[in-house]
Protein backbone atom coordinates (compact mmCIF):
# COMPACT_ATOMS: atom_id res chain seq x y z
CA UNK A 1 0.00 0.00 0.00
CA UNK A 2 0.99 3.75 -0.67
CA UNK A 3 1.97 5.90 1.97
CA UNK A 4 1.36 9.86 2.26
CA UNK A 5 4.19 11.91 2.48
CA UNK A 6 5.43 12.40 6.34
CA UNK A 7 3.22 15.27 7.74
CA UNK A 8 0.68 14.65 5.29
CA UNK A 9 -2.82 13.02 5.52
CA UNK A 10 -5.79 12.37 3.20
CA UNK A 11 -9.66 13.37 3.99
CA UNK A 12 -12.07 10.63 2.74
CA UNK A 13 -15.47 11.69 2.33
CA UNK A 14 -17.12 11.43 5.79
CA UNK A 15 -14.08 13.30 7.58
CA UNK A 16 -14.10 15.80 4.71
CA UNK A 17 -17.40 17.08 4.55
CA UNK A 18 -17.12 17.24 8.33
CA UNK A 19 -14.17 19.20 8.26
CA UNK A 20 -15.14 21.33 5.15
CA UNK A 21 -18.78 22.42 7.46
CA UNK A 22 -16.39 22.95 10.38
CA UNK A 23 -14.16 24.98 8.40
CA UNK A 24 -17.29 27.12 6.40
CA UNK A 25 -18.64 27.98 10.48
CA UNK A 26 -15.56 29.33 10.96
CA UNK A 27 -15.20 31.81 7.98
CA UNK A 28 -18.94 32.62 8.56
CA UNK A 29 -18.18 33.63 12.22
CA UNK A 30 -15.17 35.52 11.13
CA UNK A 31 -16.86 37.38 8.26
CA UNK A 32 -19.40 38.75 10.73
CA UNK A 33 -16.96 40.10 12.97
CA UNK A 34 -15.41 42.03 9.95
CA UNK A 35 -12.52 39.80 9.24
CA UNK A 36 -11.74 39.59 5.38
CA UNK A 37 -10.47 36.43 3.92
CA UNK A 38 -6.67 35.94 2.41
CA UNK A 39 -5.39 33.73 0.34
CA UNK A 40 -1.62 33.47 -0.37
CA UNK A 41 0.84 31.75 -2.17
CA UNK A 42 2.64 28.63 -0.81
CA UNK A 43 6.03 30.09 -2.30
CA UNK A 44 8.10 32.56 -1.33
CA UNK A 45 11.30 33.77 -2.81
CA UNK A 46 13.67 32.45 -0.82
CA UNK A 47 15.92 35.74 0.07
CA UNK A 48 12.14 37.00 1.94
CA UNK A 49 12.12 33.69 3.82
CA UNK A 50 15.63 33.28 5.00
CA UNK A 51 17.57 34.30 8.17
CA UNK A 52 14.39 36.39 9.04
CA UNK A 53 13.83 34.19 12.10
CA UNK A 54 16.78 31.89 13.16
CA UNK A 55 18.40 29.28 11.72
CA UNK A 56 16.02 26.73 13.11
CA UNK A 57 13.38 28.13 11.24
CA UNK A 58 15.47 28.10 8.23
CA UNK A 59 15.38 24.34 8.37
CA UNK A 60 11.70 24.18 8.55
CA UNK A 61 11.83 25.55 4.48
CA UNK A 62 11.77 23.54 1.75
CA UNK A 63 14.18 25.08 -1.11
CA UNK A 64 14.37 24.49 -5.07
CA UNK A 65 15.34 26.33 -7.79
CA UNK A 66 12.26 27.46 -10.10
CA UNK A 67 13.01 27.21 -14.23
CA UNK A 68 14.36 31.11 -14.36
CA UNK A 69 17.21 29.83 -11.86
CA UNK A 70 15.16 31.80 -8.91
CA UNK A 71 15.81 30.91 -5.68
CA UNK A 72 11.79 29.75 -4.32
CA UNK A 73 10.97 28.50 -0.95
CA UNK A 74 8.08 26.48 0.37
CA UNK A 75 6.75 28.28 3.55
CA UNK A 76 5.53 27.04 6.25
CA UNK A 77 3.24 29.77 7.98
CA UNK A 78 1.68 32.56 6.82
CA UNK A 79 3.89 34.75 8.90
CA UNK A 80 5.79 36.20 5.64
CA UNK A 81 2.67 36.58 3.53
CA UNK A 82 0.51 38.69 6.04
CA UNK A 83 3.55 40.71 6.64
CA UNK A 84 4.49 41.42 2.93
Amino acid sequence: MLQNLKGFRDFLPEKAIARNFLIEKLKASFERFGFDPLETPALEYAQILLGKYGAEADKLIYLFEDKGKRKVGLRYDQTVPLAR
